[in-house]
Order: structure tokens, then C-alpha cells, then sequence
């Protein structure tokens, strides 16, 4: 019985442990930068490649998407 609850005890502690260090690595300063140059990277990876027409209508409905949503930003700024 005491091995089980020290099992128990340990597995809660090294989830804990787990999900406390994953926080530190998203909130560090070479987490924000990584996510930059994987996004700089793919972004030029794109701007390269030629696109299909579902890859050219997949993404020309995501910035659609986004202009619409961003349509009230952008008023504001041009008063």
C-alpha cells in the first residue's frame, strides 16, 4: 500500500515537475526567438515555392480571414 501511494506521490510530482519546466521554456527569451525564425523561415519558404491552386485558395481564405477580422484595427488607424 505504501509503494502504491509513494508511486502515486512520485508520477503527480514528475508531471508537475514537467509542466512547470514546459511553462519556463514558453515563456523564455530563445522560445520567442525560435518561434520567430521558424516563422521567418517558413514565411520565406513560401514566398519561393510555387502554390497549387488548393494551397493559393487555402491560404487566400486565411488572409481573408484575418483582414476581415482586422477590418475594424485598421479603420481606427486611418482616422
Amino acid at each position: 500500500m505504501f509503494v502504491l501511494f509513494g508511486l502515486i506521490f512520485i508520477i503527480k510530482f514528475s508531471i508537475s515537475s514537467l509542466e512547470n519546466k514546459i511553462l519556463e521554456i514558453s515563456k523564455s527569451e530563445r522560445f520567442y526567438n525560435f518561434i520567430e525564425q521558424r516563422f521567418k523561415f517558413e514565411l520565406n519558404r513560401l514566398s519561393e515555392k510555387k502554390l497549387t491552386i488548393e494551397e493559393a485558395e487555402f491560404y487566400s481564405d486565411r488572409i481573408n480571414k484575418i483582414i476581415k477580422k482586422l477590418q475594424p484595427v485598421t479603420d481606427k488607424i486611418e482616422k
